[in-house]
Parts: structure tokens; C-alpha cells; sequence
């Protein structure tokens, strides 16, 4: 049996990366016929939605940048081990808000840790899984704040400054891994078409179930 596709979507928040991603799981479920396991991080198993709570709830704003990134980085171990490959293994197609990208542009570009560091530390945690698609939403981070509203946890409470060296990050990132990069800005319809066509053509290149 092939293993399942794997997915993720990057950007800052209020771009629409939930809604695309769950826009997606329920297509490729109905029309393709193909089970998908819709997910997010930090988060998706018990212990990595603990980790979650403690990295983004306002009372843990003493917690350190490092603390911050081994938590985050914690949280994508267990995620792998315990949801994303075992469903891989079996055929599954899983779908990801946010990945290992999120951790390089939030923990590096926008806390200014060493880049080299925390690619080994998130190699090391995701057991070396690459996503076989990423989707970058791209939009300008204010634009997508105000888009999001409603109250903001730790990370959304960040300075304009932090959110800035994140979207530059992400830019960067999405050149260098060859990210599938598309302005957020359109409507959700239109882009949801096209996030689902390059997922066609990635499952036919891939050869995937």
C-alpha cells in the first residue's frame, strides 16, 4: 500500500489556512473517496493539545523563546509518531494546519532564534517527515490580523514588528522550499479551487493512492 499524501498549510494567522485546510480534507474525502485525517499544530494528539495550552495561554507569557521552540518542537514529536505517520503508513491522507515551517518563521524569523539550531531540533522531532505539499497564504500580516479579530492568545498578541520578521520569514521559506504560494487576499472559493488543483497534480506526480 502507498502512503497517504501529507499536506500542510503556512501563514500568518488570519489568512484562512483553517478554513482552506478543512475546505480541502472534506473534497478529497468526498469527491476522491479518500480517507483524510484533518489536523493541526501545535496539537492533534492529548499531549501536544496540553503543549499547545501552555505555549499560547496569556498566563504563560514568562515562558522563555528557547522553552518556547522545545515545546513547540515536543508537540510535532508526539503529533508524527503518534497521528501523522501512522495514518500515513496506512494509506491516509492527512492534512495539517501548520508544520515545520511554522516553527522555522515564528521561532527563528519572529523570536530571532538560530535558523541551523532549530532545523535540526524540528529534523529531529518530525522523524525527518517532509510534507508533500505546502501551501503558503500569503498576505500582509496586518491586513490578516484584522481579518481574524476576536481575542488573540499569546503569539497573536504579538508587536507588529514580530508578525513583520514572520511574513518575511515565511517569504523566504516558501523560495526555498518551493512552497505552492498564493495571495490570501482573493476570495475563499477561488482559492480553494486553486489549493485543490495543485493537490491533483502533486497526487498524480507523486504516484499516491
Amino acid at each position: 500500500m502507498k502512503r497517504g499524501l501529507f499536506v500542510t498549510f503556512e501563514g500568518v494567522e488570519g489568512v484562512g489556512k483553517s478554513t482552506q485546510a478543512d475546505l480541502l480534507a472534506q473534497r478529497i474525502s468526498s469527491e476522491l473517496e479518500v480517507e483524510v485525517v484533518l489536523t493541526r499544530e501545535p496539537g492533534g494528539t492529548e499531549l501536544a493539545e496540553q503543549l499547545r495550552t501552555l505555549v499560547l495561554e496569556h498566563r504563560s507569557s514568562i515562558v522563555s523563546d528557547r522553552t518556547e521552540a522545545l515545546l513547540m518542537a515536543a508537540a510535532r514529536a508526539d503529533h508524527v509518531a503518534k497521528l501523522i505517520y501512522p495514518n500515513l503508513r496506512k494509506g491516509t491522507y492527512v492534512i495539517c494546519d501548520r508544520f515545520a515551517g511554522s516553527f522555522l518563521a515564528y521561532q527563528g524569523y519572529g523570536r530571532g532564534l538560530d535558523l541551523e539550531t532549530l532545523a535540526l531540533i524540528t529534523h529531529f522531532a518530525s522523524d525527518a517527515l517532509e510534507p508533500d505539499i505546502t501551501f503558503y497564504l500569503k498576505s500582509d500580516p496586518e491586513y490578516a490580523m484584522r481579518r481574524k479579530g476576536g481575542e488573540r492568545d499569546r503569539i497573536e498578541s504579538q508587536t507588529h514588528e514580530f508578525f513583520s520578521n514572520v511574513s518575511n520569514g515565511y517569504d523566504e521559506l516558501a523560495l526555498a522550499h518551493r512552497w505552492v504560494t498564493l495571495d490570501a487576499s482573493g476570495s475563499i472559493e477561488e482559492l480553494h479551487e486553486a489549493i485543490f488543483a495543485n493537490t491533483l497534480v502533486v497526487m498524480q506526480s507523486y504516484g499516491v493512492k
